[in-house]
């Protein structure tokens, strides 16, 4: 016994010995980026960026396998001072890498994602992690800002077990993704983290496909991922309508903060996923939005939800019945919209905000959503419910508050359903306290605090609310 412990101590001492630190100027590059993809990388190595710009690193790939104790790193010396511009395809993957403390900026994809967690298919990334890095300003010059006139990703995610934290992205103009979480197949189960980033803003871009952050698309939308994507700040994001767009199954979202963003967090495709704890603060400005819920087995709880333009909560009705695997997806394509069922929606705030029910085109009714203990409260309720009479058998109100001003709002609401789901209530004291430790739990733990721009947004935030 004693001898096995001898020769594990040996081995554990001979690793931590063996990791050595590499470092590169920008003269070197050919020389990185030959060790960065040779393989060769070992637990504990760290490659080191010194300060400088790197530029038109075209295809870069970074492999290798650390482990859990001991990843891999590739870094800056000094957080934000080594620069990656100009065109680049930086493909991750292996176990246990970590790039840590890049700004990325002026750069852009060769191909389709400038990042990407794979090397090609069947070769992803595992339990790798992008930390404390920046992307900003990324757009080839050869593209345009409008509809059909050519996209990019910024970060595509794949693998499984990733995280990306403590992030900035801003100032995405070219169409396409900052963040999509591809799913297929044989790796579709990702269990992926993205937590404590700063999104940045995103001007409207006229069209569909500019969500900052996409977890599956329509044709992966029955497979579970299990992304988690917690504790971030969505700042201006207003892209498009959809701010994030849910395309697959059992996901959470939560402790987010989306703030004067023109669009939502939108349950598009896929089914029990949670949306839990985030806030929405829309000021009135047009566009924002809070949550859209369509298909199925969803749980919407403890979300605060004040002063958004377009709706606090959209519930919309169905073109069909949620897929099988004896669906015929050319005639029930999984590009359309499913039943809302078995939804719980509990214990969330709406201040100044829509409740609308029942919208859009379909004749699949919303089944089984519980509406229960939620507080309706603001100066005038906005109460929009498409063919009532087919759509609010498919509720159950169950002890909610109404507070507002005019105490005769309630009983004039004209259906009897909602009515009784009801208390009218003076406004609950403490509201603008709980706002304040959401947004602060949010915006003081987010990105690198060494980049100026999001310190400058995270200012802007604390000074407006």
């Amino acid at each position: 016994m004693m001898k096995k412990l001898c020769i594990l101590l040996f081995l554990s001492i001979s690793m931590g010995a063996s990791a050595v630190e590499y470092t590169f100027s920008p003269k070197d590059v050919p020389a990185m980026k030959q060790l960065l993809g040779s393989g060769t990388l070992q637990p504990g190595d760290v490659v080191v960026l010194k300060d400088g710009t790197y530029d038109n690193l075209e295809e870069v790939h970074f492999t290798g396998k650390g482990v859990f104790s001991k990843p891999i790193i590739w870094r800056a010396e000094n957080p934000g001072k080594a620069v990656i511009s100009g065109k680049l395809s930086l493909r991750i993957y292996g176990e246990h890498l970590q790039l840590k403390d890049l700004l990325f900026y002026k750069a852009w994809a060769i191909g389709h994602d400038m990042i990407d967690f794979q090397k090609e298919k069947g070769t992803y990334a595992s339990y790798c992690r992008m930390t404390g890095c920046v992307i900003d300003e990324c757009n080839n010059p050869a593209k345009g800002t409008r509809p059909n006139e050519g996209d990019e990703y910024w970060v595509g995610l794949r693998g499984t077990n990733n995280r990306i934290d403590h992030c900035y992205f801003a100032n995405k103009r070219v169409g396409g993704l900052v963040l999509q979480v591809w799913l297929s197949a044989d790796n579709h189960l990702n269990n992926h983290v993205i937590d404590h980033n700063f999104f940045g803003e995103r001007q409207p871009y006229g069209g569909n496909g500019a969500e900052i952050i996409r977890i599956g698309h329509s044709w992966s939308s029955q497979w579970e991922s299990r992304t988690i994507v917690e504790n971030n700040v969505f700042f201006r994001c207003s892209g498009e309508n959809e701010i994030i767009s849910v395309k697959s199954c059992h996901n959470v979202l939560r402790r987010n903060l989306f703030y004067e963003s023109a669009g939502g967090l939108v349950c598009r495709h896929g089914h029990y996923n949670i949306i839990e704890s985030n806030t929405f603060i829309g000021h009135g400005l047009r566009g924002t939005a809070g949550i859209r819920i369509i298909n199925q087995g969803h749980t919407v709880y403890d979300n605060y939800i004040k002063d958004v333009k377009s709706f606090g909560l959209l519930v919309r009705v169905g073109v069909y019945e949620r897929p099988t695997a004896e669906t015929n997806v050319k005639e029930e394509p999984l590009t359309s919209y499913h039943r809302v069922e078995n939804v719980d929606i509990a214990y969330n705030t709406f201040l100044n905000s829509s409740l609308e029910l029942g919208s859009g085109r379909g004749e699949k009714m919303p089944r089984n959503v519980r509406f229960a203990h939620n507080l309706f409260a603001g100066q005038n309720p906005e109460l929009k419910i498409v063919r009532a009479d087919e759509v609010l058998p498919g509720f159950l109100f169950l002890d909610n508050q109404w507070a507002f001003p005019d105490i005769a709002s309630l009983p004039a609401v004209p259906y009897e359903r909602v009515r009784s789901g009801f208390d009218a209530v003076d406004a609950p004291v403490g509201l603008e306290r709980k706002e304040k430790e959401r947004i602060d739990a949010c915006i003081f733990t987010v990105g690198p605090t060494w980049y100026e721009a999001m310190k400058e947004n995270v200012n802007y935030i604390d000074m407006h609310r």
